[in-house]
């Protein structure tokens, strides 16, 4: 089962950033499709797509940076809280403070939604003007 898509109308025209996207949106429907499975696979499968935010979020700040995005502080503390959200939900379900539920995919499922909207399509401008 898909969780999230990934089409033409989802890319900001920025190749490596529109490529760290889709890997991203497959990684999240792969864990969603594994959500039963063995804690092991899930626990490797959700470092792989925290790794892959991670990755991402640097790529953008670094695109960021060098274009003179004026809303890069506001744009990174937002990357910056959804890694931490993430990070500490996989930190718990590692501990087994928490099990693991889909709904965590969700979230991060409309919070990518959200930021792409409201975010990543700003950065397309930077690319005219630079």
């Amino acid at each position: 089962m898909t969780l999230m898509s990934f089409g033409k109308e989802q890319k900001i025209g920025i190749k490596e950033i529109d490529d760290q996207h889709k890997a991203i949106v497959d990684s999240v429907n792969h864990l969603y499709e594994i959500k039963d499975h063995e804690k092991k696979e899930i626990l490797d499968s959700f470092n792989v797509l925290l790794s892959q935010l991670k990755n991402h979020f640097i790529s953008e700040e670094i695109f960021m940076k060098e274009h003179k995005v004026l809303q890069f502080i506001s744009h990174k503390l937002e990357h910056d809280r959804a890694l931490s959200k993430y990070s500490d939900y996989y930190r718990k379900f590692k501990i087994n403070k928490t099990p693991f539920d889909a709904d965590i995919l969700v979230s991060l499922k409309n919070w990518m939604e959200n930021h792409l909207i409201k975010k990543d399509f700003q950065l397309q401008s930077y690319m005219t003007k630079n």
